[in-house]
């Protein structure tokens, strides 16, 4: 009976040998019951697709409206003065003239020649003279009705004077000479020359990024076969027979363009006009324009305790392109807003791997930004991004 009860206690003492060895392999396995596995975090943020950064350059235009307007270079008339019920006389002893003056406003270049009509109402015994800066064109009997005196145009000046007399009555020494004119005119005629010109400014910013200038409008009508001449501060810039819808192009310093005050004229040829819609005139700036990319990424408590201990935060992408024109700058945001630097990445090939890495000091527990961008004139094209602790 005694050797009986003594078996019961050594069979229970390796049951429960037995079991604490399986919980002892449970916990090598499995770990402890409750326990949860440390948060590593291999890869934090991750972009396969690909994406473009870089400067690039764009032609912006400034549209300066003239309007519509008429440009002409014909033949005409032009009356330059006028005057009515003139009396003049001349005897033994009285001598009365008239006198009246005419101002020629138009350049003397496109003056052809000059002329004075007179309306006689009443003929004399004398002789009827007339006078034009004091030179006598007109000296002769004159019977009522219109008479034309024609007048070089080597006599006509901007200023002019008239001068209409009566010559003495010849045998009738007693009797007096009186010449009764209803009107009298003074005239040229001239190639009008009817011009446009329209001042514009421009600025500094814009002579400093000029990209070109440009003319253009619509000809509605023509007249005459003559050349449309357009000039910019006096220099010629187009010089031809326009037609339908417009445009021509100028550089700066085909024209001389200044900052500020500058001038353009539309004048034509002679016997010619030209109606014109929507004249305006085009300055082009080239501005540079910047892109950059930003990728958020987290940072845990866990992950600042391992740069804390050495270990190396990686950002890590492919360049698949690149004009070789810039640097790549790579830069970090952290969680409080304040940046941190990286590195230019002034070395590379595309289509290899880059690699940038970070420290503690760099990022904050929380999100943080990796930007990048491109230092000076180019652009890349990155893919496969891959930041990691």
């Amino acid at each position: 009976m005694a050797s009986k009860a003594q078996a019961k206690p050594d069979e229970f003492i390796w049951v429960l040998f037995a079991g604490i060895l399986a919980i002892i392999m449970m916990i090598f396995f499995w770990g402890m019951p409750g326990s949860e596995k440390t948060n590593q975090t291999e890869n934090i943020t991750s972009v396969e697709g690909s994406f473009s950064i870089g400067t690039y350059s764009e032609d912006v235009p400034r549209v300066i409206r003239i309007g519509d307007f008429t440009i002409s270079h014909s033949a005409g008339s032009q009356t330059i003065s006028s005057k009515k019920y003139i009396e003049v006389s001349k005897g033994i002893f009285e001598d009365n003239r008239f006198t009246f003056s005419g101002e020629v406003g138009e350049n003397l270049n496109d003056v052809i020649d000059g002329w004075v009509v007179l309306d006689v109402l009443d003929s004399a015994p004398g002789n009827l003279v007339v006078k034009f800066n004091n030179q006598v064109v007109y000296n002769q009997k004159t019977s009522p009705g219109r008479i034309y005196i024609n007048l070089d145009k080597g006599l006509v000046r901007n200023f002019n004077v008239i001068e209409i007399s009566s010559g003495m009555p010849g045998l009738q020494f007693w009797a007096t000479s009186v010449y009764r004119i209803e009107k009298a005119e003074f005239g040229i005629n001239i190639y009008g020359n009817v011009k446009k010109t329209y001042e514009f400014e421009l600025y500094t910013s814009e002579l400093k990024n000029f990209a070109k200038g440009s003319v253009k409008f619509n000809v509605e009508e023509r007249d005459g076969s003559g050349d449309m001449i357009i000039k910019i501060n006096g220099r010629n810039f187009f010089k031809g027979i326009p037609s339908g819808s417009f445009s021509h192009d100028f550089q700066i310093f085909d024209v001389g363009l200044v900052s500020g005050a500058n001038a353009i004229e539309f004048s034509t040829e002679r016997d010619t006009t030209y109606k014109l819609d929507d004249v305006e005139i085009l300055i082009s700036r080239t501005e540079s324009f910047g892109k950059q990319r930003s990728f958020s990424f987290k940072i845990s408590e866990n992950d600042m305790l391992k740069l804390q201990r050495g270990t190396r935060g990686k950002i890590s992408f492919l360049i698949l392109d690149s004009d070789y024109g810039a640097n790549l700058a790579i830069k970090i945001t952290d969680s409080n807003g304040v940046e941190h630097q990286l590195d230019y990445v002034q070395s590379y090939a595309v289509g290899k791997k880059i690699t940038v890495n970070f420290g503690p000091n760099d990022v904050k527990v929380g999100t943080n930004y990796v930007t990048f961008s491109v230092s000076g004139q180019g652009k890349f094209t990155l893919s496969n991004i891959d930041i990691s602790v």
